[in-house]
């Protein structure tokens, strides 16, 4: 006879683990810190790669465009801009970057606690259809005394 209340347990979990389970493996494998520090990093790259694509693109317009007698300090005041403003840029998306991976783990944390509760009322389940199951002289015998009483 098919437990209906374990096959909805058991069908939730599936669908957990085939929709959300590879977006919430890194809470599994890595610390807190971890996954904070992993995602720091990955904003600091992708914020400078994104910065230094644009930043490039300005200069290259102001050099065609804009500024016909170029001189050093023109190419000074450029440089000193664009790192004033990549130093602020990079501080706030990198800031941002740790606040968005900081929060994913607490949400993903508190999901993997609640498939934990499922499997655990899950192992209950079989446990007590185990017990029934068992002879009626059987039931009330404890696997891990075992011959210990004898």
């Amino acid at each position: 006879m098919i437990n209906e209340e374990r096959v909805r347990h058991m069908t939730a979990m599936a669908i957990f683990e085939k929709e959300m389970g590879p977006e919430y493996q890194p809470m599994l494998r890595y610390s807190k810190k971890e996954y904070i520090a992993l995602h720091g990093w990955g904003g600091f790259l992708a914020g400078t790669l994104f910065y230094g694509v644009i930043y490039a693109a300005i200069v290259l317009y102001l050099v065609s465009n804009v500024l016909e007698n170029i001189t050093t300090m023109y190419i000074l005041m450029i440089a000193l801009a664009g790192l004033l403003v990549y130093a602020a840029y990079i501080i706030i998306h990198v800031h941002s970057a740790r606040a968005r991976a900081a929060k994913r783990y607490k949400h993903g944390k508190r999901l993997i606690k609640e498939l934990a509760v499922k499997y655990s009322k899950l192992n209950h389940m079989y446990e007590a259809e185990m017990q029934q199951t068992r002879p009626f002289l059987a039931r009330d015998y404890d696997d891990r005394k075992g011959l210990e009483e004898f």
